[in-house]
């Protein structure tokens, strides 16, 4: 029988390359029309959904280009519902219904190093503490964040305007590089179907070392 799978964040890049690799289990990949995660008053079908669903992946995920102290309420409160709010309620929402779900959700380095949108860097912060702090309520649940590096081939890297920061990111980084979406895809679907459900309750840095600080001195 195949799984059911709830995706948040379809249209992003990692979002596709995974789903190529899930061809015979049963996608819920929800349009922002039909699941605007600004609104946190979820439909009974909604929360059925989240209820019976094996596995969810959360790749929803808002980044502003704007100055902080000219940004309004309404603004701040939508970034904060997408980025935070939505994704702890459904977690609470399948960890407490669902014995056996597992559930990956995409965090960030900003959440290590903060970013230029404070409310975003804040937010991915908090997402990586919930995820390590949140104690799973059943032996076969799973819960795990991944935080990536500068993701070269997503939509948020591609839409910044500070293309010379990026640049900057991946020079500084030991690998020379950033990463590819169908990488993440690869840890997601690994995550899900390759390895251990021992591995819980952790953020996994996939950065290239980019945080590392010691250095050899050969001559």
């Amino acid at each position: 029988m195949s799984e059911k799978i709830l995706i948040i964040g379809k249209n992003s890049n990692i979002a596709r390359e995974f789903s190529k690799k899930i061809k015979k289990q049963k996608v819920y990949a929800p349009s922002k029309l039909k699941w605007d995660m600004r609104n946190l008053s979820f439909s009974k079908s909604q929360i059925d959904i989240i209820k019976s669903v094996d596995k969810i992946l959360l790749l929803q995920s808002i980044l502003s280009s704007k100055d902080f102290l000219k940004r309004t309420s309404y603004d701040i409160q939508k970034q904060i519902n997408i980025n935070l709010i939505s994704i702890i309620k459904i977690c609470e929402i399948a960890l407490r219904n669902n014995k056996n779900v597992k559930i990956i959700i995409l965090g960030s380095e900003s959440g290590i190093k903060g970013s230029h949108d404070i409310v975003y860097g804040l937010m991915k912060t908090a997402i990586h503490k919930y995820v390590e702090e949140r104690k799973i309520s059943f032996s076969k649940q799973q819960l795990v964040c991944i935080s990536p590096s500068t993701v070269i081939d997503g939509k948020m890297t591609l839409k910044r305007k500070d293309k010379k920061n990026i640049i900057k990111s991946i020079n500084i980084n030991p690998k020379k590089r950033g990463i590819n979406s169908f990488e993440i895809a690869e840890l997601i679907y690994h995550l899900f179907y390759n390895l251990t459900d021992y591995i819980t309750n952790t953020v996994i840095r996939v950065d290239g070392g980019k945080f590392s600080r010691m250095k050899s001195f050969i001559k």
